[in-house]
């Protein structure tokens, strides 16, 4: 079953297509690209622009083409809004007109799934993204053989709290935290909260891909699961923020 899996989460684009067989998924081709976080004049300006080229790309590297695909899986988040509501879009787009089966997973989990070979046996992987405002998305997950297992659901915590939240998960497990968003808030996490020696920065579709494998295998198009599918957003939105009760009516 060939699978095309993408990740939108953050300004990295990472998208992959796979070969669902009996056992562990194997990666046919993928690909990675980086939006800086500013325009750069005459450059695409964020992953719109390239959507649905990259996977046009990987059908041609890989001589398939769009029917082949029999199954989408989508990172959800947590991450970028408007990062994410493109990428769902845009497979929830080509689920729905070639009638194939869509799934999703956490962002930050495929980031887990990813490092997992990189931690020692009883870790604490805390995968971890940027979520500014001084806040940072987290996740906690364990390794359990080949998947990983939520420990708590992901969220948006400030330094303080993430340190507090890792230290009442531990019970056995040494954490150490990865990612993008450890590395923006390294002087405050660095003393307390272990860095995982990882080159995983990111979420990883190649990861999105085998984390859906089991909800994608042998399904069919339901178009009740595509319409719920919906972006992990773990907080409110600026605009939800401003405005609770909604917009103020025009006088």
């Amino acid at each position: 079953m060939l699978v095309a899996a993408l990740d939108t989460a953050t300004l990295t684009l990472s998208a992959a297509l796979l070969e669902l067989g009996d056992g562990r998924a194997t990666v046919v081709a993928e690909r990675v690209e980086h939006q800086p976080p500013r325009p750069v004049a005459g450059g695409p300006i964020g992953h719109s622009a390239r959507l649905p080229a990259v996977i046009g790309d990987l059908l041609l590297a890989s001589e398939k083409k769009l029917p082949d695909i029999q199954g989408y899986a989508i990172g959800l988040g947590p991450g970028s809004f408007t990062g994410l509501r493109i990428g769902l879009a845009t497979f929830k787009g080509f689920s729905y007109a070639n009638r194939r089966p869509i799934a999703g997973a956490s962002s930050l989990a495929s980031m887990a799934l990813a490092a997992a070979p990189d931690a020692p046996a009883g870790t604490l992987l805390v995968p971890l993204l940027d979520a500014r405002k001084g806040e940072i998305y987290a996740g906690f997950y364990r390794v359990e053989g080949d998947v990983v297992v939520p420990v708590q659901p992901d969220a948006a915590l400030p330094a303080p709290a993430l340190l507090a939240a890792t230290r009442a998960l531990t019970n056995g497990l040494e954490p150490a935290a990865f990612g993008e968003g450890y590395e923006a808030y390294a002087a405050e996490l660095g003393p307390a909260l272990p860095r995982l020696a990882t080159s995983i920065r990111v979420p990883d579709a190649a990861a999105i891909g085998q984390l859906c494998a089991a909800a994608l295998r042998g399904a069919a198009f339901d178009q009740a699961r595509l319409a719920a599918l919906e972006p992990h957003y773990v907080r409110r939105s600026e605009a939800e923020v401003r405005f609770p009760q909604g917009l103020p009516r025009r006088r």
